[in-house]
């Protein structure tokens, strides 16, 4: 099965990408050599707009989101919210000099994995204070929770002044976050962080919470040995451990028994996997939570920085088999809200965290149109949501229809990783003929569903004027 992209297309639009992305270097040149010069980065965005339509026309949508990013952070800066602008006009020089770069060695390669690119386009979304994507979407740690603290325990740690001590602790760590995002070259930000970590995990024992201060700690350490490079991502996600002592101080000492968000853990953790050469904490840390099977193959991934390599299709079709998982969920909570009086539409607010997570892991392994098609029904969910648009049947049908869009595109995927020969062992695009019929046999079955309910609707020897809607056509 081979790669469906057109390099052909992409061999004709690099020159004027290139040429268009130098306009963009230059003109944020002038803007740095006189800040009041708005019509530079006016000039910056325009080129930058332009890459990102020639992309997603071309289909190539790995690079399209880095440019997404890029014309993100632009425009931010271009409306001034931007809190830290000397930083991000420095990331966004550092894309414009990257994208060329990453485009020759997709072309090269034959292969468009924004995996590849994900580090720079996280820091991207968090110069402009965006949630990170997630890097973690093929990383697997062996977490578990720890039981929580009964009574008599909980009362024999506590603290007599634990609001004053953690209060204190707050405000070091965010001193010292601060001093790293000014790239401090002393050591102090980094003892101060050691201690803030090393104390939390003192309090907290062996409850719940103690194992995110564990990896917090085995993070400094890679910092300070410089196995683990200080970075905008890295420095949301210590921000977010902030957030849990933000969390403890309003639940009070009992707030310890709740287990840190698995998400900022696993993200935490996937740095100490990556890093090259991990030492004490961080390699108690691997031991614990089986770093080093966590990632589908960690070579593989350190090859993709380099050569474009893919993940492993194993890999592969479990991530596509869960996202499958999660459509599922998400039907079936829309099928409650039709079936339902339709009265409360907030109940709809429970599908848009899952549909952005859904998007974000698209948008990591390159599948850019199934991941339009998620946004638009998280945009159409989100307007119902907030009362802008009535929940009518045509509307609900449309979200209904795009999501088993998806679900049977993704199917496809699922059924197209097969292994053929070891030289074809990475995930190749695709097959779109496939993809096309699944589409097309689900689209069909469920339009004959629809035609036997209107027809029994018809048939029906019943006062119509009483009839209920047709729920069943939105299933």
């Amino acid at each position: 099965m081979g790669d469906r992209h057109d390099y052909v297309a992409l061999e004709w639009v690099k020159g004027e990408i290139a040429e268009t992305l130098k306009q963009a270097h230059q003109a944020l040149e002038v803007l740095l050599d006189d800040p009041q010069a708005t019509q530079a980065l006016d000039a910056c965005l325009a080129c930058i707009h332009q890459v990102h339509g020639s992309l997603q026309m071309v289909e190539f949508y790995g690079a399209a989101l880095l440019a997404e990013e890029m014309e993100q952070l632009t425009a931010a800066l271009q409306h001034n919210r931007i809190n830290h602008r000397e930083e991000a006009i420095h990331l966004l020089r550092q894309a414009l000099g990257q994208l060329p770069i990453y485009l020759d060695r997709v072309q090269g390669a034959r292969r468009d994995l924004p995996l590849v690119v994900l580090p720079l386009i996280n820091d991207l979304r968090s110069a402009r204070g965006e949630s990170l994507l997630s890097e973690t979407s093929l990383f697997s740690p062996q977490l578990s929770d720890l039981p929580a603290l009964d009574e008599d325990e909980l009362a024999r740690l506590e603290p007599a002044n634990f609001a004053e001590v953690l209060r204190e602790l707050r405000q070091t760590l965010q001193l010292a976050l601060l001093g790293l995002l000014r790239e401090q070259d002393d050591e102090t930000p980094l003892d101060d962080l050691s201690k803030v970590f090393a104390r939390l995990q003192t309090l907290c024992a062996e409850a719940p919470l103690s194992p995110l201060w564990q990896v917090a700690s085995a993070l400094v350490e890679g910092l300070r040995n410089g196995s683990i490079a200080n970075s905008p991502a890295l420095r949301s996600l210590f921000k977010n451990a902030d957030k849990e002592l933000k969390r403890l101080l309003e639940q009070g000492w009992r707030g310890i028994n709740q287990a840190p968000p698995p998400e900022l853990l696993k993200s935490l953790l996937f740095y100490i996997a990556k890093a090259e050469h991990p030492t004490g904490q961080m390699l108690t840390m691997k031991d614990r939570y089986g770093l080093d099977d966590a990632l589908p193959d960690s070579a593989m991934l350190d090859e993709e920085r380099t050569r474009l390599a893919g993940p492993d299709r194993d890999a592969m079709r479990s991530v596509l088999a869960a996202l499958c998982e999660e459509l599922v969920r998400v039907k079936e909570r829309l099928d409650l809200f039709v079936r339902s009086d339709r009265q409360h539409t907030s109940d709809l607010d429970s599908l848009l965290a899952p549909l952005r997570q859904i998007a974000d892991t698209l948008a990591v392994l390159g599948f850019g149109q199934p991941r339009k098609v998620i946004i638009d029904q998280l945009a159409v969910v989100l307007s119902l949501v907030q009362g802008q648009r009535e929940p009518d049947d045509a509307i609900l049908m449309d979200v209904a229809g795009a999501l088993l869009y998806v679900e049977a595109t993704l199917a496809g995927m699922v059924g197209t990783v097969e292994p053929e020969s070891e030289e074809d062992s990475r995930l190749p695009t695709t097959d779109l003929t496939q993809i096309h019929q699944i589409v097309i046999r689900e689209a069909r079955i469920c339009l004959q569903q629809a035609k036997d309910i209107i027809v029994d609707y018809i048939d029906a020897d019943w006062d119509r004027a009483q009839l209920q809607p047709l729920p069943d056509l939105l299933t």
